[in-house]
């Protein structure tokens, strides 16, 4: 499924309403959620596709300011999907995320002391490792148990 011009105009149109232009801030249009970004967001959503298409053909030639409202109030499931889809494809334009100062996921190494608080381990360390019999042997087998760092 295609957007033709018409039904991208009124996508910007839409966005802007949601994402206007700020200090340092590109509006939604500006970023291109109407372009690039609408095709990159329907690539990973394509779920998306029926029900905007529908929504932006019946808010042509309507204030689109009056159609954000009527949506949040008629229609709260089509307005977070538009509102979804606008955000998608607005955080994905490489100027705005610049601005943010986001430069995306990037691969860290983890230290142990990063993630691991032996503090917050004490408790476990104090009570000692937790057996219980298992019903096929006479054997205790080990449900936990946390030898800490010599």
């Amino acid at each position: 499924m295609t957007f033709d011009e018409a039904e991208r105009a009124t996508l910007a149109a839409l966005a802007d309403v949601l994402i206007p232009a700020s200090a340092g801030f590109l509006s939604a249009s500006q970023a291109g959620v109407a372009g690039d970004g609408l095709d990159q967001v329907l690539a990973v959503r394509p779920d998306l596709q029926p029900g905007l298409k529908q929504r932006l053909h019946s808010a042509q030639g309507r204030d689109p300011t009056d159609v954000i409202r009527g949506l949040r109030e008629s229609d709260p499931v089509g307005f977070a999907d538009l509102a979804e889809l606008v955000a998608g494809a607005y955080f994905l334009n490489a100027l705005v995320r610049a601005e943010l100062g986001y430069h995306g996921q990037v691969p860290r190494s983890l230290d142990t002391a990063d993630h691991l608080d032996e503090e917050l381990l004490q408790s476990v360390i104090d009570r000692g490792p937790i057996y219980r019999p298992t019903p096929a042997s006479k054997h205790h087998s080990c449900l936990f148990s946390f030898k800490p760092k010599q």
